[in-house]
């Protein structure tokens, strides 16, 4: 389970970094990957992300003048990079080029 797990990174940064130059709603990310994956699972991997400065959050107003937000995502220089293989992190396994 633990691959499989770490495999959850890859595949959110894979789609944020199709995604590029936009950045996505958190609650989008959430229903992308819930089908195979808990929220809270989702969750911790985006903070992961985050923390490592693969993706940037960014919390914004979900409506003017509300206090309602929602946090979006969008993948950096270094998770392109990483995407790309000019980096390489253990824990977040890329696939090989078949």
């Amino acid at each position: 389970m633990r691959i499989a797990s770490l495999s959850l990174r890859y595949k959110i940064l894979d789609f944020l970094y199709k995604v590029y130059p936009e950045a996505v709603e958190e609650l989008t990310i959430i229903h992308v990957f819930y089908e195979y994956h808990t929220v809270d699972d989702i969750k911790k991997h985006l903070n992961y992300l985050v923390d490592k400065g693969y993706i940037e959050q960014k919390e914004i107003c979900l409506r003017l003048g509300t206090k309602k937000t929602t946090n979006i995502y969008k993948i950096t220089s270094k998770g392109i990079d990483l995407m790309q293989g000019i980096i390489q992190d253990k824990a977040i396994p890329i696939p090989e080029d078949e």
